[in-house]
């Protein structure tokens, strides 16, 4: 598991291209509205009660998938937001667009959808990995160690969770280091002089 790792591709076999009604390919994405609409709306409208709902949703994120390996960060979260009005709690699918929304720097949305997945399903390390990604961006480290701890619980193998964690505890320290140089040269004059401690020649001094 690593910051760049692609999206959960449980589900059917994705496919870049849609197919329209009469079985014929169209290579149009499947997206709503204008592909320079950013952020897209994250309202979700629930689809859960059609028929075929999980299914539909499967094959959007399958859709999205492919975007996101791509680089097509924006056509995926309007994808997997989507598949999301199919399955509005699926902790895949939220996890996966808090991965789109990390490659395009909004850290936001991306702690949105993570804390998302973590509620629908508190045992899916990549929740937790994602929101950890996101505040390790926004220099939250300690928010971030949680959660990189989190994973390596979940995941005691996952050797990229650990040398995530130690790149995180290793921020703190430097942080703290940092903070501690910082308050030493900000100390107030009269908390470091000590004006008893000058020494007058009496002999020579012509004052009152």
């Amino acid at each position: 598991m690593s910051s760049s790792s692609t999206a959960d591709s449980e589900g059917s076999a994705p496919s870049a291209a849609a197919t329209s009604g009469d079985g014929s390919t169209n290579d149009a994405p499947m997206t709503s509205g204008n592909d320079n609409d950013y952020p897209p709306m994250l309202e979700v409208i629930d689809h859960s009660g059609d028929p075929g709902a999980e299914q539909k949703s499967t094959e959007l994120k399958a859709e999205a998938n492919v975007f996101l390996s791509s680089g097509k960060y924006l056509q995926a979260i309007r994808l997997y937001s989507e598949a999301l009005e199919y399955t509005p709690t699926n902790a895949i699918v939220l996890s996966n667009r808090a991965q789109a929304f990390l490659k395009v720097e909004n850290y936001g949305l991306a702690i949105v959808d993570a804390d998302a997945a973590i509620l629908s399903d508190a045992t899916y390390a990549k929740g937790f990995y994602r929101r950890a990604s996101a505040n390790f961006a926004l220099n939250k480290f300690k928010s971030a160690r949680k959660d990189f701890r989190a994973v390596c619980k979940l995941k005691p193998k996952d050797r990229d969770a650990r040398s995530k964690l130690k790149e995180v505890e290793k921020a703190i320290r430097e942080e703290a280091f940092a903070a501690a140089i910082m308050s030493e040269y900000s100390e107030p004059l009269s908390a470091t002089y000590d004006p008893s401690t000058i020494a007058i020649d009496a002999a020579g001094y012509e004052g009152p």
